[in-house]
């Protein structure tokens, strides 16, 4: 009988009216066109260049909007009454009892130590550096607008969290490839558009179109990378884009000292200019095979499957007998053309919509359901701490030497360990316990380094300098490997048909912890004057 029942189904597949499933079918496409071709190479690593973009822009503020060392311009009047006596300070001088201290936010009049009278910064700033070495310098973003800095930053996530919310949608209704190009060019003139500002508002504007166009961007790059690739290998972006991220760092790092002679608003321009190729992504990008099939646009599917097999040098038959002998094609596998309407349909489960039931109802689950409620609520905590710690530790890894641009080196040569110590371990030791290891080394390696650089004792350790770095990088390490491991392991915590609401509630978390991570950064300047 169970042969019999095999049989059967054999030949209902062969004549085209049971599916099977979709995603199984065109993995089985992928493989017939070798999968690891140079089509999908190439492809890939086009697609992996908007991450390039986004972790250029993300950190672009450490060297664009850095602070510089400043005091209040010297007053070009200053004339004040002191027990009933005038006093001009710019005419003599010699004959007054008085000295006037230039600080950093206030112009004061001393009678030896005491304070007889300040007054703010009346006539401006005077910068240790060129005004445009800094949008900081420039715009006056120091004393009361201190913080306003780390404001442009909280501004571009919060630019990425509407992008990821409401853009991507469009990608599902209009097509990847439609929705990629659109918002990488939209990235690339807003983010040139940036270092033509005439000022700090505009700035901000255009700031978060950045954000906005920049995190859609990069979120399609990643679903057409995965939708071009069988499921078995689909873990192989998300591990090249752990190494492609600090070698983006350390480009950043590369152009920013190279320009640092020059005005930010050129450093501003030569990162933007590593975009510059979106404008030929409509010749050299295609539309997802999966989209399409979803959308049944299956005369566009069999022709980008004669194009694959071109570029890969294979034959296109086996690919288009699975197409056809699935449904899939606008052929029968006989060559004559498929009637749609005449066929019986049945729907794939990769076909039906996640998103049709109620959302009330999902929502409802994650509170009446204990243990989902509490994965829910430590993903959230873990994403927002690990996001927080490690956002934090980027803006201030220049402090980390005193020469601004090896701080940051420093910081970034530490994540290669870290993401080679990711990929090794995350399959042997599991994701439960290197998220716990990453985690528990983090919080030491971070506690022990603030400690020893606040002890009373510092001065008594020998080698004080060189302990407080090798623990504050190892803290780095530490850290970004248990970013990279959090990421792969709450996403595959939640059940699959709420993986989505429960992937979104913690990248919410990611975000509120990304918006604060800025201002780390006046934190620190503030501790350390």
């Amino acid at each position: 009988m169970k042969s019999e029942a095999i049989s059967a189904l054999e030949r209902l597949q062969s004549n085209g009216c049971v599916q099977m499933d979709q995603g199984e079918v065109i993995d089985k496409v992928f493989n017939a066109l070798k999968w690891n071709g140079f089509y999908q190479t190439s492809r890939t690593a086009i697609l992996l260049l908007s991450l390039v973009n986004i972790a250029l822009t993300a950190a672009s503020v450490v060297f664009i909007g850095k602070p510089v060392d400043y005091k209040c311009r010297r007053l070009q009047s200053l004339n004040i009454t002191i027990q009933d006596v005038s006093y001009d300070f710019t005419l003599n001088r010699s004959s007054i009892p008085y000295e006037i201290i230039y600080t950093q936010c206030s112009v004061d009049v001393r009678n030896g130590s005491d304070l007889v009278f300040t007054s703010s910064c009346r006539d401006g700033y005077e910068y240790a550096e060129s005004m445009t070495s800094s949008f900081v310098a420039e715009w006056d973003l120091v004393c009361n607008e201190e913080s306003f800095s780390d404001i442009s930053q909280t501004v571009l996530v919060v630019g990425e969290m509407f992008g990821c919310l409401f853009l991507t949608r469009f990608a599902d209704r209009y097509g990847r490839k439609v929705s990629f190009i659109v918002t990488s060019l939209l990235f690339l003139a807003a983010n040139m558009t940036c270092a033509v500002s005439p000022n700090f508002i505009f700035y901000l504007v255009f700031r978060f179109i950045t954000g906005l166009s920049v995190a859609c961007s990069q979120q399609l790059s990643y679903i057409m990378m995965i939708e071009m690739m069988p499921t078995e290998h689909r873990a192989l972006p998300e591990k090249l884009s752990s190494f492609l991220w600090p070698v983006s760092l350390l480009c950043l790092c590369l152009v920013a000292y190279l320009t640092k002679e020059l005005s930010w608003h050129y450093t501003q321009l030569c990162l933007s200019m590593f975009a510059i190729y979106v404008i030929f992504l409509w010749w050299i990008t295609d539309e997802s095979i999966r989209w399409l099939c979803a959308v049944k646009r299956y005369k566009e599917v069999e022709k980008l499957v004669k194009k694959i097999a071109r570029i890969n040098r294979v034959d296109p038959q086996d690919a288009l007998d699975i197409l056809r002998t699935n449904g899939l094609s606008p052929f029968e596998s006989n060559g004559v053309e498929r009637d749609y309407n005449n066929k019986e349909v049945l729907i794939s489960p990769t076909m039906i919509d996640v998103h049709s039931s109620h959302p009330d109802k999902k929502l409802s689950v994650f509170i009446k359901n204990r243990n989902l409620f509490k994965v829910t609520v430590v993903s959230c905590y873990s994403w927002f701490v690990v996001s927080l710690s490690y956002d934090g530790l980027l803006f201030i890894s220049p402090n980390l030497n005193e020469d601004f641009y090896l701080g940051f080196l420093l910081g970034v040569v530490s994540e290669f360990p870290a993401t080679l110590l990711f990929c090794v371990l995350i399959n042997r030791l599991g994701r439960k316990k290197c998220n716990v290891v990453f985690h528990i080394m983090a919080g030491i390696f971070i506690l022990l380094s603030t400690l020893i650089l606040n002890t009373p004792l510092y001065d008594m350790i020998p080698g004080q300098y060189w302990v407080s770095l090798a623990l504050a990088l190892l803290g780095r390490l530490s850290v970004t490997a248990a970013f990279s491991t959090i990421l792969t392991h709450v996403s595959e915590m939640f059940p699959t048909s709420v993986r989505n609401t429960g992937l979104g509630f913690a990248a919410a978390a990611l975000y509120l912890g990304s918006t604060i991570a800025p201002y780390s950064r006046t934190l620190t300047c503030s501790v350390g004057a």
